[in-house]
């Protein structure tokens, strides 16, 4: 078995398409939740592109992609937690796949760090 691998030094050049964010941070600093966020995937080839999932860890989350980007156009995705992993802090990725001729697969981290403020009564603590 053969892998061949790429690592792309800058993400916003990656062919034949481009993800923005390329890293998906989903951290939570307080008690307002949040629990989604929304990539964009820019078809940069001169062909439309289907675009497939081919990994994903669906105990804590679940994606919305679009099925095609036509090309020179842009499509919204949309990442959102599971709720029973609200309280959770991880480290994780999701792969996509194109139907480009070579079959282009995208690896996606993303992050969930979960901070919220510390308060203690007793010691004048409330932030």
């Amino acid at each position: 078995m053969t892998i061949i691998a790429e690592v792309v030094e800058r993400p916003d050049s990656t062919f034949p398409v481009i993800i923005k964010p390329y890293k998906l941070d989903i951290s939570q600093f307080g008690e307002t939740i949040r629990d989604e966020i929304e990539f964009t995937i820019t078809n940069v080839s001169e062909e439309d592109l289907e675009v497939q999932l081919v990994d994903l860890p669906q105990d804590l989350f679940e994606l919305k992609l679009p099925g095609e980007v036509k090309a020179g156009e842009s499509a919204e995705a949309r990442l959102k937690l599971n709720k029973d992993m609200l309280e959770e802090s991880f480290e994780k990725s999701l792969t996509i796949e194109l139907n480009d001729e070579s079959e282009t697969r995208f690896t996606i981290p993303v992050k969930r760090t979960v901070k919220k403020p510390v308060t203690s009564p007793e010691l004048g603590l409330t932030n």
